[in-house]
């Protein structure tokens, strides 16, 4: 395995960083996540943009259009056509002379950039969304969620705690608002009078949330989706709980809280969003989405969740 660290390709277990490193002693920068098809970027712009308003708000100084040009370089050295792709960005480490742990930032320092790929599904796997365990917990995390921070410790508590609960994955609660996932984006369908069913997805100001590059494709496919705070009582009522990612794409909470959404199993929301995202992910790529010749396709539905904003 290949990895990418300050402008360098080398195996794995030659990375090497400082233990003064202000990610490694403050949890001191920011990260972005990508998803490739056939060796191109799903949404790179998008990402492009997130990772640039993440390293602002931080005041961390490096370049963010070179995110992509560095992941299609990974890409290609690592042999990963169909990857996720992962990127850590910290402030650097103190050099000669700068306090080791001071939580001011004195000074200039060198960036750290750190990324490697895991390899994942072709996009013709996506056929079924796959399932998760919900379980409702308190959101106890910072109030800066917009920020693709590295510091996740409240996301793993909250992962710690829906594993206890005999979960995969969270639903968070913050002052009686859903937030999101453990590392998706929320939304539900629920029944209105008429019989019929409308989709609504918290908004980004209503609890301070990650705009999610897979959320925001969604939104754009299908503008009917309502965007406003959604209330936690809105749960019991759904039909179907969906959540969204770079990683997982779309996938279906078929419990919540030891208790069945709808009938248990994929429900037709998330199926149509899951095929209107591969479709528009297809149109993206063009011919590089179209199945390989020889290709052995496994559905990704079975069970299965991966998942990152």
């Amino acid at each position: 395995m290949l990895v990418h660290l300050n402008g360098q390709l080398l195996p794995a277990h030659e990375a090497r960083v400082s233990p003064f490193d202000r990610g490694f002693l403050f949890g001191d920068g920011v990260y972005e996540g990508l998803r490739a098809f056939s060796g191109h970027v799903r949404a790179g712009a998008m990402h492009v943009e997130r990772f640039r308003e993440g390293l602002a708000a931080s005041g961390i100084e490096f370049d963010a259009e070179s995110l992509l040009p560095m992941t299609e370089e990974l890409l290609a050295a690592d042999g990963k056509p169909d990857a996720f792709v992962y990127w850590q960005i910290t402030r650097g480490t103190p050099v000669e002379g700068q306090p080791r742990r001071s939580r001011l930032p004195t000074g200039r320092m060198p960036a750290t950039v750190f990324g490697f790929a895991t390899a994942m599904p072709t996009l013709s796997a996506y056929t079924v969304p796959p399932t998760c365990r919900l379980a409702r917990v308190p959101d106890l995390r910072w109030h800066r969620g917009t920020i693709k921070s590295i510091s996740l410790h409240g996301n793993i508590l909250a992962a710690l705690e829906a594993s206890r609960l005999g979960a995969t994955e969270t639903v968070m609660i913050r002052d009686g608002l859903v937030a999101e996932a453990c590392a998706s984006n929320v939304i539900l369908a629920i029944q209105n009078g008429t019989g019929g069913t409308r989709l609504v997805t918290p908004s980004l100001e209503s609890v301070s949330i990650l705009a999610g590059v897979t959320r925001r494709l969604i939104l754009d496919l299908d503008p009917t989706i309502e965007v406003r705070p959604v209330r936690e009582h809105e749960l019991d009522d759904a039909s179907e709980v969906i959540l969204v990612g770079t990683n997982s794409m779309v996938t279906s909470g078929v419990e919540l809280d030891g208790r069945p959404v709808g009938d248990g199993t994929p429900g037709p929301e998330a199926r149509r969003l899951l095929a209107l995202l591969v479709e528009a992910t297809r149109r993206e790529m063009g011919d590089a989405g179209e199945p390989r010749a020889g290709e052995v396709v496994v559905p990704v539905g079975g069970g299965l969740v991966a998942g990152a904003c």
